[in-house]
């Protein structure tokens, strides 16, 4: 598959797919979703799969999973804050 192919069955623009490609951006949730849905994937299987997820953070990203995308950006925003704070 071309990385034009990939950006049509994505929704995405070939410059943006080709910059995440060549790890000059890190896609955010959104774009790993969509790019999993381009190539008939998973996420998890783009990601290289969670194999020591905790069931807390299996439950979460369930759940996760079943809100809108406002939300989602809500919670990603308020996870990334609590991170920051913590290191």
């Amino acid at each position: 598959m071309t990385l034009e192919e990939l950006a049509e069955r994505s929704g995405l623009s070939p410059n943006y797919v080709g910059s995440v490609e060549n790890g000059r951006r890190d896609p955010s949730l959104s774009t790993v979703l969509a790019l999993a849905k381009g190539v008939k994937s998973t996420p998890g299987d783009l990601l290289g799969g969670v194999k020591d997820l905790s069931p807390e953070a299996f439950e979460a990203g369930r759940l996760f999973d079943g809100v809108s995308s406002e939300i989602q950006d809500v919670v990603l925003r308020l996870l990334r804050a609590v991170s920051r704070r913590r290191r």
